[in-house]
């Protein structure tokens, strides 16, 4: 029998769906990965917008023209959120959330009803199959912040962070040559109720593999964060900070919890403690009420700050959410428009960043050979291309000749 496991979404979905595989090869199956001939597919989900959601469900109909009598387990946020669209005629059960943990229990009972959301205790998941090079490392679940456009929190719950000691065992069992520390607000991991962070960072970096943190908030990068990680020898110098946007007063509609000015001050202080950091972001552009105004805030703060590239999102309307009740929707082809802007902003920063490490020495981990090339990233996370096979898994010195296909070419030295 032969399943077959397709992630959409986030970090975190993919460390469960790896955890997924390990479940299902366990219990006797053959196991693979994405729209490939199957008995069984495991399809986890995405509800972050509109569009993830969407694509979530044409999943079933691509499948049924791979197999049309394959059945399919529906699980994750979009499964959460939306059950009823996920109960089709091939359907062998849904998941939603919790669950994912125990997939073989909803598997065997053929579930169709949606398990109620778990939200009190953080949820251990099997061993996730592993891989020689990046391997991510689930340290956390759900979200307290509650930001008006989200819908996370709903889909996954409260926060709750896994067991410091679990976490280390699980690393210290890895093969890979390096690990990434992720979460749905990993920023918020606690040990006995307090923020522990630092702590956990601490007890990683001893174990001396080189190591990455997925998406963290501004907030948590103290003095004190910012001298423990530029003090490290395994930590990679790639920050991706959640910003949203760049103007306060939609900052305060979105319920984020800091100013573009304390934001500003702490990129200023990556910048003076490390060595071409790699500092990206996500924005939402055309958020319930953005002005011209605001749009222009954004635009010359974006500009100041100088990320080294930024994911750029159209503001997604998710019902149930507390700005699905707010007024003053912004026009779709004003949004377009913005958007546009912002990408050719984020073209320019990312040209800048490549031209300020042109014929720099950094460490590659191999991940994948295609055409006689390795590729990989950098520590200060630029996808690299190495004019030679290597072997997956190793890290080598290169020096950054040129940009080639949204990254750069390297020489090995």
């Amino acid at each position: 029998m032969i399943a077959s496991v397709i992630t959409l979404g986030c970090k975190v979905n993919e460390y469960e769906s790896q955890s997924i595989l390990a479940q299902l090869k366990e219990n006797g199956y053959e196991i693979k990965e994405g729209l490939t001939y199957a008995d069984v597919y495991v399809i986890n989900t995405c509800a972050v917008t509109n569009i993830a959601e969407r694509k979530s469900r044409q999943v079933f109909s691509k499948i049924e023209k791979i197999n049309p009598n394959a059945k399919i387990v529906a699980v994750g946020c979009a499964v959460q959120n939306n059950p009823a669209s996920f109960l089709k005629p091939n359907t062998l059960a849904i998941v939603g959330n919790f669950g994912k943990h125990d997939i073989m229990k909803f598997i065997n009972s053929q579930n169709k009803t949606l398990p109620p959301l778990e939200n009190k205790v953080y949820e251990p998941f099997s061993r996730p199959i592993e891989t020689r090079s990046r391997q991510y490392i689930k340290i956390q679940d759900g979200c307290d912040y509650f930001c008006t456009y989200c819908l996370i929190p709903y889909v996954r719950g409260r926060s709750r962070s896994r067991d410091l000691n679990d976490i280390i065992d699980e690393i210290k069992n890895t093969n890979a040559n390096e690990v990434v520390l992720t979460g749905i607000n990993m920023s918020d991991y606690k040990i006995d109720g307090k923020p522990a962070l630092i702590e956990l960072i601490k007890a990683v970096d001893k174990l001396n593999v080189r190591f990455r943190l997925s998406s963290i908030e501004c907030n948590v990068l103290t003095d004190k964060m910012i001298d423990v990680l530029k003090n490290s020898k395994n930590f990679c110098p790639h920050f991706h900070l959640s910003l949203q946007s760049a103007c306060n007063a939609t900052l305060k509609r979105m319920n984020r919890r800091y100013t573009i000015e304390e934001f500003k001050e702490i990129v200023k202080k990556i910048k003076e403690n490390f060595v071409l950091p790699c500092i990206s972001t996500d924005i939402i552009v055309g958020f319930k009420g953005e002005t011209d105004e605001e749009f222009n805030d954004t635009l010359k703060n974006l500009k100041e700050i100088e990320f080294s590239f930024m994911h750029i999102f159209p503001y997604s309307e998710r019902s149930g959410t507390v700005a699905s009740k707010m007024s003053d929707a912004v026009d779709k082809c004003v949004v377009k428009a913005r958007e546009k802007q912002l990408q050719e902003l984020n073209r320019e920063f990312k040209s800048k960043f490549f031209a300020k490490n042109m014929n720099t020495v950094h460490k590659v981990l191999i991940e994948e050979i295609k055409d006689s090339m390795s590729l990989g990233y950098t520590e200060n996370y630029i996808y690299t291309y190495i004019e030679k096979p290597l072997n997956v898994g190793d890290i080598v010195d290169i020096k950054l000749k040129s940009t080639y296909n949204q990254g750069m070419k390297g020489e090995l030295l």
